[in-house]
């Protein structure tokens, strides 16, 4: 069953959302104030495989398992992990808030404050809008004029909406 966990895979962009928003930037607003702002750094491949393994419809249970199965195999391996991954691999606590918060961002029913929604949606405009400025001087060697940042403004909180609309 962990033979099916490998490094490096590439990770479709609503796992890649459901981990980094519902996760990681979802326990920064609970602990920060909300005027302050980090950039965060990415989930790690395997924080990525259990943000995968949930939104495929695991149940928790199994979730369990194969998060003691992938802490021993990477111990084995001499895998260092971050802080933050060995936390939720480690601590069956922390593996349940990851499941709670990963499958309630997947499912638009975050059980947030306006604050906390405002502190991520926030975050994703970032991300979305450094992503897109990222890719302008990339291809053509020079940073956004003032229009195009204003269309990257306007689709970045129609991303951010996107993403956070409760259904």
């Amino acid at each position: 069953m962990i033979d099916e966990y490998k490094e490096g895979i590439a990770y479709c962009e609503d796992v890649r959302n459901a981990v980094r928003y519902g996760y990681q930037y979802r326990k920064e607003a609970e602990v920060n104030h909300p005027s302050f702002h980090f950039c965060l750094h990415d989930a790690s491949d395997v924080l990525l495989w259990l943000g995968n393994a949930i939104l495929g419809g695991i149940v928790f249970d199994k979730l369990k398992d194969l998060a003691k199965k992938a802490l021993e195999w990477l111990k084995g391996k001499g895998k260092k992990l971050d802080k933050e991954t060995e936390k939720v691999l480690e601590n069956e606590a922390e593996l349940k808030v990851f499941y709670k918060y990963v499958r309630e961002f997947s499912e638009h029913r975050m059980s947030i404050t306006e604050e906390q929604l405002q502190y991520i949606k926030e975050e994703i405009m970032a991300d979305f809008g450094a992503a897109k400025e990222s890719e302008i001087y990339k291809k053509e060697g020079r940073i956004a004029t003032i229009e195009e940042r204003k269309v990257i403004y306007r689709e970045a909180i129609s991303y951010s909406e996107k993403l956070t609309k409760k259904k």
